[in-house]
C-alpha cells in the first residue's frame, strides 16, 4: 500500500513538475515573440520610411518605439526596459560611428539622470514609508483619525479617504494602500455580508491612494517625471501643491458622494473596537502579523524628523534650502537613530526610481536628437490654444494609463507633449506638462490600472466592475477639473 502511494505521489510530482516546465516554455516565447515583434516593428518605423531629419532622430525613435512596445505589452519587467533604454542611448547615440576608442564623453549625458535631484526627493519619499511602516506609525496615526470621526458610515469613510490621502501625499501609493487594508479588512468583519458599504469603504482606500499622490512632486513617479523633464522650468514643491492639490480634492469630493449614492450603509453605526487589535499587514499573502513592539522613543524621533522634514519642504520659499537638501535629513536620520537598517533599504523600490531614471534619459534622448521637434511639427496646433492641448493629451494619457503602468505611459507621452506645447508658447509647456503628469493618476477603471487598485482588488472582496464606474468617472472629469484649475491660475 504505502509502495503504491509513493509511486501515486512521484507520478503527481513529475506530472506538475511537466506543467510547470510546460508553462515556462510558454512564457519564455511569449517573451521572445513580443520582444522581437517591438524590436522589428521599432526598426521598420524608425528607419524603411524617408524622414525629413537626422540619423540620430531615428535612433532616438527607434529607442522610443522600441521601449514603447515593451512598456505597453509587458514583455519584460518595466524597470528592465528602463535599462534598456540607456544601454540604447549609451551604444548607439554615445559615440559617433561606433567609435569606442575616440574617448568621447558624450554617453555620459545619457546617464546624468542618475545624479539627479530629483531622485534624492524620491528616496527620501520611500525612506520616509519604511520608517512609517516599521514604527508602526501610519497605523497608530490612520486608528487615531478613524476613532475621532466616529462610527457613522459615512464619517467613516470621509475619514478613510482623508488619511489615505493624506499619507499619499508623501509616502508612496502603494504603501499607504497596503497599510489601509491593515485597518479596512478587520473592520469589514464587523458589517454584514449584505451590507453593500463593505464595498464603499475598500474603494475609498483605491479613491484616497490614487489621487493623493497627485498633491505632492514625491506622491507618485508621474510627477516626478514631470518635474525632470522640465528642469529649470518645474515647479518647486510648494508650488506643485498649489497646481495639484485642489483639483485632486475636488475630483475626491465627486467620488466620494458618487461611492456614498452607489454603496449606501444598511447599518446605521459600525463598530470600530476591532481595529484596536491591528497593528501589521502582510500583502503578499493577505494575512494579519504581530510585529515586535517598537521602542517609544523611535517613534518619537519618526514623528519629529517628518514633521521637520514636511515643514522644511512647504516653507522653503522662506528659507530657501533646496528641497533635496532637506530631502537627506530623512534620509541621514533615520539611518543615523538605527531606524532603518541595511535590510530596510534593500527593500526600497528601487525598481520605481530605475523607471523614472529610464523615463527622464529617454526624455534627454528625444530632445537632444531633435526628434522631439520633429514629432511636434508633424501634430497640426495652428489655431489650437494651450488649453485644448492641454485636454487632447490629459485624456490621450489618461486612456494609455489604464491598460499599461502610468509612470510607463509618462514616459512615453511627456517628451512629445512638450515638444508639442512649445510650439504654441513656451509658457505654456509646464502647464501642458503637468496637466499630463496629474491626469496619468486618474487612471483606475481595471484593477491591474494602479498598485492601489491590484492591492484591494487581491482581497477578493471587490469585484472588476466595482473599479468600473469610479474609474470612468475619474477619467472623464478629473482632466476637466485638472486643466480647467491650471488654466484658471496659470
Amino acid at each position: 500500500m504505502a509502495k503504491k502511494y509513493g509511486e501515486t505521489m512521484l507520478d503527481t510530482r513529475r506530472h506538475i513538475r511537466k506543467l510547470t516546465n510546460h508553462a515556462y516554455i510558454i512564457s519564455l516565447r511569449f517573451v521572445f515573440t513580443t520582444f522581437t515583434l517591438s524590436f522589428l516593428i521599432a526598426f521598420l518605423v524608425a528607419f524603411i520610411p524617408t524622414y525629413n531629419m537626422n540619423h540620430e532622430a531615428n535612433i532616438a525613435l527607434f529607442i522610443l518605439l522600441f521601449a514603447a512596445g515593451l512598456w505597453i505589452t509587458e514583455a519584460i519587467p518595466a524597470f528592465a526596459v528602463s535599462l534598456l533604454v540607456i544601454a540604447l542611448e549609451i551604444l548607439l547615440l554615445g559615440f559617433e560611428n561606433f567609435n569606442f576608442a575616440s574617448g568621447s564623453k558624450a554617453w555620459e549625458y545619457y546617464l546624468s539622470p542618475w545624479s539627479s535631484p530629483l531622485i534624492f526627493l524620491f528616496l527620501a519619499g520611500f525612506i520616509m514609508a519604511a520608517a512609517a511602516s516599521k514604527t508602526k506609525l501610519d497605523v497608530w496615526l490612520a486608528k487615531k483619525v478613524l476613532f475621532f470621526v466616529g462610527n457613522k458610515p459615512h464619517n467613516i469613510l470621509t475619514g478613510i479617504i482623508v488619511i489615505t490621502f493624506a499619507l499619499s501625499m508623501f509616502v508612496s501609493n502603494t504603501a499607504t494602500a497596503v497599510m489601509m487594508m491593515t485597518i479596512v479588512l478587520p473592520l469589514l468583519d464587523k458589517i454584514k455580508q449584505d451590507n453593500p458599504f463593505g464595498t464603499a469603504i475598500l474603494l475609498a482606500v483605491v479613491i484616497g491612494s490614487n489621487l493623493g499622490g497627485m498633491a505632492t512632486i514625491i506622491g507618485t513617479p508621474p510627477n516626478a517625471i514631470a518635474v525632470g523633464a522640465l528642469g529649470a522650468n518645474a515647479p518647486s514643491f510648494v508650488e506643485w501643491i498649489i497646481l495639484a492639490l485642489p483639483p485632486a480634492m475636488i475630483v475626491v469630493f465627486i467620488l466620494r458622494w458618487l461611492v456614498l449614492k452607489k454603496y449606501p450603509s444598511t447599518e446605521t453605526n459600525i463598530d470600530l473596537q476591532m481595529i484596536k487589535e491591528v497593528e501589521h499587514f502582510d500583502d503578499s499573502t493577505i494575512k494579519f502579523t504581530k510585529k515586535p513592539t517598537i521602542p517609544s522613543w523611535k517613534k518619537q524621533v519618526t514623528i519629529g524628523i517628518f514633521i521637520v522634514t514636511v515643514i522644511l519642504w512647504l516653507t522653503s520659499p522662506l528659507h530657501h534650502i533646496l528641497t533635496t537638501v532637506v530631502s537627506l535629513i530623512p534620509i541621514i536620520g533615520f539611518t543615523l537613530f538605527g531606524i532603518i537598517d541595511a535590510d530596510d533599504i534593500t527593500k526600497i523600490r528601487w525598481d520605481v526610481i530605475i523607471l523614472i531614471v529610464g523615463g527622464l534619459s529617454l526624455g534627454l534622448g528625444v530632445s537632444k536628437t531633435g526628434l522631439d521637434l520633429y514629432i511636434a511639427t508633424l501634430i497640426p496646433t495652428d489655431g489650437m490654444s494651450a488649453l485644448w492641448i492641454m485636454l487632447i493629451f490629459s485624456y490621450i494619457v489618461v486612456v494609455i494609463s489604464n491598460f499599461m503602468s502610468n509612470t510607463a505611459a509618462t514616459n512615453i507621452m511627456l517628451p512629445i507633449v512638450i515638444a508639442v506645447a512649445a510650439t504654441i508658447s513656451q509658457s505654456a509647456t509646464s502647464m501642458v506638462a503637468i496637466a499630463v503628469a496629474l491626469s496619468a493618476s486618474y487612471a483606475m477603471c481595471l484593477p491591474v490600472s494602479t498598485p492601489p487598485n491590484a492591492i484591494v482588488y487581491s482581497s477578493q472582496k471587490v469585484k472588476s466592475k466595482d473599479f468600473l464606474l469610479l474609474g470612468i468617472t475619474a477619467a472623464i472629469l478629473g482632466p476637466l477639473v485638472s486643466v480647467g484649475w491650471l488654466y484658471l491660475i496659470h
